[in-house]
């Protein structure tokens, strides 16, 4: 049995973007020497299946080019991986004035306090050999606002940087993953500025300058009035997502129709027949024939390299996205197997640029736009692949409709649980509007517009405004199909076994007709949908600290309920923890629903989040410090003021609040901080103290209350984040913890948490646990005293996470 050469491209492919998953599932990456030798090892392969071919031993040859080329692909991607580490931004330089000389090379980003963007650093001064980018925010007082940040510029900056540090929670987005994508080396602030040139020489900034240009001419010709809308059309236009705002995302990504709010393949695609077509016209006409070009080139040759080249101009304009890159290199390997008349199957083009993407781009394959952009691709080809041509025109266009989006909304379920833990059933339903509407009418006005508005603005307004107003009304018609019941079912993330079986299940319910059986496959898509919930016993608790930055959130889960204290910071306008990672984090646990939340006091950094979280997980009630008039207490079934002596028990846990007392005890200081809802969780086994913002008056009332005997808890939620106005040794030594958990942000603007407090703890042998050294710290207080820990950060291990200053 020979291999086809068709069957070598597939086998390779695979391999290529196996390999490279098991390079970035590493720890740490390979040694220099290791590297070395697997390149030498490459080198010996590919030599060794000369010698075979050459020989006739076509086959023996086949399988070893095979294995040099995975072997090269795995060793690339190190090599990348090695070259962006060692690019970053040393320990010793973090918060030190630095003097860098550079070019903005991508879009800015408007921010609520100034304005975000990606930045070329040219040159580092003083003795500092920083390079690749940077991601810096300007936020300048309001005087200094006048400074005009485009792309292409040359700027002289005094900046203060960091390491690209991120907080980090299981299942949830990994910053630090796409900054090392990006090749950002440092993310900070612009201290000062001094604009070097308006307009640095090069394609690629050219290029940035000129989506800038275009996305201004677009907003201005589209109206104020239409801003809202405008931010999709330009994201439709020249894939400035940026533009559509979080609660809009929530919106397409909850009705299934996120896909096509972006520069997406289908829209590539269409652009590029188009371009084909006409250039195959033009070749064909009178002028072609006149000059005799279809005899020299073929007119199918030259509506391919065309269709080619406008869909890579395009992908230019869209700032090169996965999707983007996916259409263009299915394009590219398409047309160069059409040409050659190697087309075997589309499957040989998928693979193709699968494999191409990856080696160009080795993280491509940890994205989930990958996958996909892939599996919907390969879905809609195996359940067209049973297309009746015996039917009409009409018939056939119909029955093609119907199987494409059938096999989207089957391939979205095993990938929706997995990268987003839910499936909107709505989706079906939404993309049958949605598809033609946006494709054929709403994206070809937007870059009829964009076109027209830097030439033409007047006319520009014509088109884009109408748009806009379509734009309207199919928000409006996704928000209704959103307020369902029942819209969007959130499913806890499948193991590697389920997403295998569901897959497989898909496959079977897509085969043509003919395949007996199909409808089982629905068997196989029951352990996605019953993913079997992990809860502890009647007498243990999980308690989850997760990594919200600056500020507290843990959620507590006891005898079948869920229980949360404090809710993180506001992270922006639109966003805030709440929605960006506790409510997430719950549904990929299996949470629909809370049974209690407890607000601790009113800081921001506790109950910035809290607004988001009441709306999405309707908690039975809510016990707080907060006046119960308070807009955070709006949306709240029931309200529950903390108070000193309250108790309650959920099977054999019982918890009781130790403080605030009612009416609040005079303080000093932070009014706010002195009646923060302390609270105390016992199981037959351990104690759990939570102490939110308490300061040395508080922990010194507690321990006159209490003693040592009632106050002495297994775990510590240290008190204001390690603040050195808390955590008095009296109250350390009364506590005695056997863990402390600090949940601080990294490089904390308040200096959190103090050195000499984090002392405190480490002479008494405590260990410490810090969200900012560890991500997400999940404790199962099992029974008998055992209390395990699972550290998001380091469970597992990956080798781009920034390790911790020691």
């Amino acid at each position: 049995m020979s291999m086809h050469p068709a069957h070598v491209s597939l086998w390779s492919s695979i391999g290529i973007v196996v390999v490279v998953l098991g390079v970035h599932a590493r720890a740490q990456l390979p040694s220099s020497a290791s590297s070395g030798a697997a390149l030498w090892g490459v080198a010996g392969l590919f030599t060794l299946a000369w010698l075979l071919n050459s020989r006739r031993r076509v086959r023996a040859a086949a399988l070893v080019t095979l294995v040099a080329i995975v072997l090269a692909a795995g060793s690339w991607a190190a090599h990348v991986a090695s070259s962006r580490l060692a690019d970053r931004l040393p320990a010793s330089l973090e918060g030190v004035d630095l003097h860098i000389i550079g070019i903005i090379d991508d879009l800015p980003m408007a921010t609520r306090h100034g304005t975000r963007f990606g930045f070329h650093v040219e040159s580092c001064s003083p003795q500092c050999a920083l390079r690749g980018r940077v991601q810096l925010s300007w936020t300048a007082p309001a005087v200094a606002h006048d400074l005009k940040w485009a792309p292409a510029q040359r700027w002289q900056l005094t900046v203060r940087l960091k390491r690209p540090h991120s907080p980090h929670n299981p299942g949830a987005f990994d910053r630090e993953l796409r900054w090392l994508q990006d090749n950002v080396a440092a993310i900070g602030t612009v201290r000062h500025a001094v604009l070097l040139d308006a307009h640095a020489s090069g394609l690629m900034w050219s290029l940035e300058w000129f989506r800038d240009r275009l996305r201004q001419a677009m907003l201005q010709a589209a109206g104020p009035v239409n801003a809202r809308e405008a931010g999709v059309l330009a994201a439709l236009a020249m894939g400035d997502q940026a533009a559509i705002t979080p609660a809009q995302w929530t919106l397409f990504n909850q009705t299934g129709v996120g896909h096509l709010m972006s520069i997406s393949g289908l829209h590539i695609t269409m652009l590029a027949a188009l371009g084909g077509r006409a250039a195959g016209a033009l070749w064909r006409g009178p002028w072609g024939v006149r000059w005799g070009w279809p005899l020299r080139v073929p007119v199918q040759t030259v509506r391919l390299a065309a269709a080619v080249l406008v869909g890579l101009a395009y992908a230019l304009l869209a700032g090169w996205g996965i999707p983007a890159q996916r259409t263009c290199f299915m394009l590219a390997v398409a047309a160069l197997l059409l040409a050659t008349g190697r087309m075997a199957s589309i499957v040989s083009a998928v693979s193709a640029a699968a494999a191409i993407m990856t080696v160009l781009d080795p993280w491509a394959p940890l994205a989930a736009g990958f996958w996909l952009s892939f599996g919907a691709v390969m879905a809609i080809v195996w359940a067209s692949s049973g297309l009746a041509f015996g039917l009409s025109r009409r018939a056939r266009f119909i029955d093609s409709a119907w199987r494409t989006q059938w096999a989207a909304t089957l391939a979205l379920i095993p990938m929706g649980a997995l990268f987003f833990g839910s499936v909107s059933l709505v989706g079906p339903l939404a993309n049958a509007f949605a598809i033609p509407l946006v494709s054929a009418v709403i994206t070809p006005a937007a870059l009829l517009g964009a076109g027209l508005s830097l030439v033409w603005p007047q006319a520009a307004g014509w088109v884009l405004q109408p748009a806009a107003w379509l734009t309207a009304w199919l928000i409006r018609a996704l928000e209704w199909l959103a307020a369902w019941p029942g819209s969007v079912v959130y499913l806890p993330r499948p193991e590697v076994l389920a997403l295998v079986l569901g897959t497989a299940g898909c496959a079977v319910l897509l085969a043509p007709a003919g395949v007996p059986r199909r409808a089982l496959g629905v068997l196989a898509l029951v352990p996605i949908i019953l993913v079997p919930l992990h809860r502890p016993k009647s007498d243990e608790l999980y308690v989850t600290a997760l990594d919200v930055g600056q500020g507290m959130a843990v959620v507590v889960q006891a005898a079948g309920r869920v229980l949360v204290y404090d809710t993180g910071p506001t992270l922006g306008p639109d966003a805030d923890a709440g929605s960006r990672v506790i409510v997430p984090w719950l549904r990929a646990q299996g949470v629909r629903q809370i049974d209690a939340l407890v607000v601790s006091h009113l800081d921001d950094d506790h109950s910035g989040g809290a607004v988001s979280l009441i709306r999405d997980m309707q908690p039975d009630w809510v016990a707080s410090s907060l006046d119960p008039s308070h807009r955070i207490l709006a949306g709240a079934a029931r309200h529950i003021p903390c108070r000193r002596n309250d108790r309650w028990a959920w099977g054999e846990i019982e918890f009781e609040f130790l403080h605030p007392a009612d009416p609040p005890e005079p303080a000093r200081g932070s009014i706010t901080n002195a009646r923060s809802c302390v609270l105390r969780i016992r199981t037959p086994s351990h104690t759990l103290l939570l102490a939110g913002d308490i300061e040395a008056a508080q922990e010194r009332r507690l321990i006159e209350l209490y003693g040592s005997e009632s106050l002495r808890s297994d775990v510590l939620l240290v008190p204001h984040h390690g603040s050195q106005t808390s955590s008095t040794a009296g109250f350390i030594d009364a506590v005695s913890p056997r863990i402390a958990l600090f949940q601080v942000a990294y490089r904390s603007r308040f200096r959190h948490p103090n050195p000499n407090v984090l002392q405190r703890y480490k002479e008494r042998d405590i260990r410490v646990l810090r969200s900012d050294h560890h991500g997400a710290i999940t404790l199962y207080l099992r029974s008998h005293g055992v209390i395990e820990t699972v550290n998001s950060r380091e469970s597992p291990a990956r080798y781009w996470r920034v390790p911790p200053v020691p």
